[in-house]
C-alpha cells in the first residue's frame, strides 16, 4: 500500500510536467486508459507476483499522472481570478476520491468475499471518464491557449 501511494504521489508532478509539454487531455486520457486496463486485469484477481503487482503499480502511476494533468487543466481552463477556488474544489474532490473508494471496496469485499466487482466497477468508471476526456475535455481545452491548443 505504501508503494502504491508513494508512486502515485511521485507521478503527480510528472503528469503535470508532461501536460505542460503535450497538453493535459492526452495525459489524462492515457492515464485513464492505464487505470481501466489495470482495473480489468485486477478484476480477475490474479496473483500478486508478478501480474497483480504490475497492474496495481501501473494504476498508481497513472492515477498520479492523471492528477497532475487534472490540475494542469484547472490552470488552463479556470478564469485567472478563480484558479485558487477551483483548485480548492478539485483538491477537495480528490480527497473524497481517496476516502470513498476504500469504503466501497470494503463493502464489496464484505458482500462478495472478493474485490473483483469493485475493480470491475472501477474499470467501467475509468472507461466512461476516458470517453469524456477524449471528447468534451479535449474539445474544451483545445480552444484555450497553452500546450493543449498547439498543433502537433
Amino acid at each position: 500500500m505504501a508503494g502504491f501511494v508513494l508512486l502515485a504521489v511521485l507521478m503527480r508532478p510528472v503528469g503535470g510536467w508532461v501536460s505542460d509539454r503535450i497538453g493535459p487531455p492526452p495525459v489524462l486520457a492515457a492515464s485513464l486508459a492505464v487505470v481501466g486496463v489495470g482495473a480489468v486485469i485486477q478484476s480477475f484477481t490474479p496473483g500478486l507476483a508478478p501480474l497483480g503487482t504490475i497492474a496495481f503499480l501501473a494504476m498508481a502511476a497513472a492515477l498520479g499522472a492523471g492528477s497532475g494533468a487534472t490540475f494542469a487543466l484547472v490552470a488552463l481552463l479556470a478564469p485567472p481570478d478563480k484558479v485558487g477556488s477551483v483548485t480548492g474544489v478539485v483538491g477537495a474532490a480528490g480527497g473524497l476520491g481517496g476516502f470513498v473508494p476504500p469504503l466501497v471496496m470494503g463493502f464489496v469485499y464484505g458482500q462478495y468475499g472478493s474485490y473483483a466487482a469493485g475493480l470491475a466497477a472501477l474499470a467501467v468508471v475509468a472507461a466512461a471518464a476516458l470517453v469524456l476526456a477524449v471528447t468534451a475535455v479535449r474539445r474544451t481545452a483545445g480552444g484555450h491557449g497553452g500546450a493543449a491548443a498547439r498543433p502537433a
